[in-house]
């Protein structure tokens, strides 16, 4: 690989790790509405589409072209145009995420738009980035960034699988939630980890065969349940909860009659279940189909043998 795309590939790789917790993507007290009526009203323009977070997408889509044009191959082709809408769509789902009015809801404490929030960053966008990914951005990471000792550690899957549940589940319970609401540069460093963990969990499943594990496809499939199990703890607590378990619950704004402290706690534990239970699943059919895929091709091949004279 030149030079040149190795150092374009580690762009994207500082991007993906580093860039997207911003500070809509944080609750930060600073840019809560203290006002009377309308939540929306409260807020610019500005600061309700973050057109400076919208051009940062539109110039790393535009650096990302200039890469896979740069690097694809002429057989690549229609798989080409998948990874670009892939990584279109990665990046739509960061824009939704962290600008608009979602961003607007979840920085003023509404616990459901917080879980979409979350919801979205870690469990749909990151799959979407690495579905983009060429092949050699996969390749860079396997023989440059883990190649020290210290940091293959990060090409376990089981290490990744727990650390990434363990984090998530963590920072939701009550204590801690509510310290870190109040800590924004805190908040800002546990976001960077649960994004780079997210990463690393998701990229187990999605790297090219030969690349970064060798795990089987039985094995992924096995994986992403153990995925789903671990972080049910976590949604059932918010879920069934008899009691408000959120105290910050109390001081968002409530938009709708129905939708009170208890409602908007439960209501943001369905929403983080079923996200995750909708992402996992079609990331199951994705490994199931593809693992089908390639042992109908390994059928193929042996049919295709020619029949060996015996020899008498």
């Amino acid at each position: 690989m030149k030079v040149k795309n190795r150092v374009n590939i580690l762009g994207l790789t500082l991007f993906l790790f580093t860039f997207l917790p911003i500070q809509a993507f944080a609750h930060n007290p600073d840019v809560r509405a203290t006002g009377e009526g309308n939540l929306f009203q409260q807020y610019t323009w500005f600061e309700i589409l973050n057109p400076i977070l919208l051009l940062s997408l539109i110039v790393v889509y535009i650096a990302y072209l200039r890469i896979m044009r740069k690097i694809s191959e002429k057989r690549l082709g229609e798989r080409n145009l998948r990874k670009k809408i892939c990584f279109q769509l990665g990046l739509l789902t960061t824009y939704i995420s962290l600008a608009g009015p979602l961003a607007i809801l979840s920085n003023n404490l509404i616990f459901s738009a917080h879980m979409l929030q979350t919801s979205l960053m870690y469990i749909v966008m990151p799959p979407l980035i690495l579905l983009g990914m060429p092949r050699g951005f996969y390749h860079f990471l396997d023989e440059k960034i883990f190649k020290p000792k210290i940091l293959r550690i990060l090409k376990s899957p089981l290490i990744n699988l727990i650390l990434f549940n363990a984090l998530w589940s963590f920072y939701h319970i009550p204590s801690i939630y509510e310290y870190f609401l109040e800590e924004f540069i805190l908040l800002e460093i546990l976001h960077i980890v649960l994004n780079t963990s997210a990463f690393l969990m998701w990229i187990q499943v999605l790297a090219p065969e030969g690349q970064i594990n060798d795990m089987s496809y039985l094995k992924k499939l096995g994986y992403m349940f153990a995925n789903g199990l671990l972080i049910t703890p976590a949604c059932a607590l918010i879920i069934f909860g008899g009691d408000v378990i959120y105290p910050s619950i109390y001081e968002s704004p409530q938009l709708f009659p129905w939708l009170g402290p208890l409602q908007d706690q439960r209501l943001g534990g369905i929403i983080m279940k079923v996200v995750q239970e909708f992402s996992y699943g079609t990331a199951i059919t994705y490994v199931f189909f593809k693992w089908a895929r390639l042992e109908r091709a390994k059928d193929a091949q042996i049919d295709e043998l020619p029949d060996q004279p015996v020899n008498e």
